[in-house]
């Protein structure tokens, strides 16, 4: 068997502790395929209780000192959206394999430098949207295959309280990344935006037309009462429906895939624990497939930057050729 791959970690937040880490801890304990050699973190004391419980042997304040005096083979960049850029900007160069947190830098300008630099320095590299890995949208995407091509998508992010101004951007790019993911290339988007409260919230309704010829709506509540997010595909003469499990859906909230053709219905039940549900083990485990195997993954910077164009038109309201957004011009 081949020794693991040195890895390690920078960011020791809060919700890498609860989706990322255990996760990581088992392909490093259980499956032997990585070493957690290192935990980065401004916050020393947290980056030293996260090394405690996960299982990492040093720990850091520096993520360049670590990097230069480790020689990591795999670097997991887990830092906040804020200061992703500025934090892979000075890793891409080094042409060590990265697995980073979505989004791909918080403006466009950003990930089409993060995307150049992966280019330029051949550095494999893995952009988080775990929707991607997720078994129920993975099947989701095998039957469109199977059955299109695509006629129509329908998809829904409904949340509870989720007043953030960027929500599209940090939040909704999820589900637009998503219906790119089933669709292919998007040609044109129509945003509709609706104030959803006086803090400057506001909730979205999005069609948007591919390069197939294909058609999706998407809804987008940041404040109505409840919590769901599903996919709905229309290839020829049949759909399937995919709700997401909690937490990305309510806990009451029917989470069954469907079937439909022909008037009848055939509904599935969807097992599994939350980590695999969510598509985290998938993702971790795509990303070591590349690095192995030494093929770009679909879901890489060079791909997430056009997801990211995508949501900040979104976000600015745009309607119209999305080659034709100049998010610069945007007031």
């Amino acid at each position: 068997m081949s020794s693991p791959l040195r890895a390690v970690q920078i960011g020791a937040g809060s919700f890498c502790k609860r989706y990322h880490a255990p996760v990581l801890n088992r392909l490093a304990a259980v499956q032997k395929q990585i070493s957690l050699e290192a935990i980065c973190d401004l916050d020393q004391e947290r980056a030293a209780e996260f090394s405690r419980e996960f299982g990492y042997a040093r720990v850091y304040g520096d993520f360049e000192r670590m990097v230069e005096e480790l020689q990591p083979q795999l670097i997991y960049c887990m830092v906040h959206p804020a200061a992703t850029s500025s934090v892979l900007e000075r890793l891409l160069p080094r042409g060590i394999p990265i697995f980073t947190e979505k989004p791909p830098g918080v403006t466009v300008e950003e990930a089409e430098r993060l995307a150049e630099l992966a280019r330029l320095h051949k550095t494999m590299n893995f952009v988080a949207f775990n929707r991607r890995a997720m078994p129920g949208l993975l099947r989701l995407k095998s039957w469109a295959e199977e059955n299109g091509p695509i006629r129509y998508l329908r998809a829904e992010m409904l949340r509870n309280g989720r007043l953030e101004k960027n929500f599209a951007v940090a939040t909704a790019i999820h589900a637009l990344d998503c219906l790119r993911f089933l669709a292919g290339d998007v040609r044109d988007v129509e945003t509709h935006c609706t104030p959803s409260s006086s803090q400057g919230a506001a909730d979205f309704h999005v069609r948007i037309g591919f390069n197939s010829g294909a058609v999706a709506d998407l809804a987008v509540l940041v404040d109505c009462g409840l919590t769901r997010e599903s996919y709905l595909v229309h290839a020829g003469r049949r759909m399937m429906e995919v709700t997401l499990r909690p937490p990305y859906s309510s806990s009451f909230c029917c989470v069954k895939e469907r079937h439909y053709v022909d008037e009848t219905v055939e509904v599935s039940e969807t097992q599994g624990e939350e980590l695999e549900n969510g598509g985290f083990f998938g993702e971790h485990k795509l990303f070591l497939e590349a690095v192995l195997s030494g093929r770009l993954p679909n879901c890489c910077l060079q791909d997430a930057r056009h997801s990211l164009r995508l949501a900040t038109a979104v976000q600015c309201q745009y309607s119209g050729p999305l080659s034709g957004f100049r998010p610069e011009l945007q007031s």
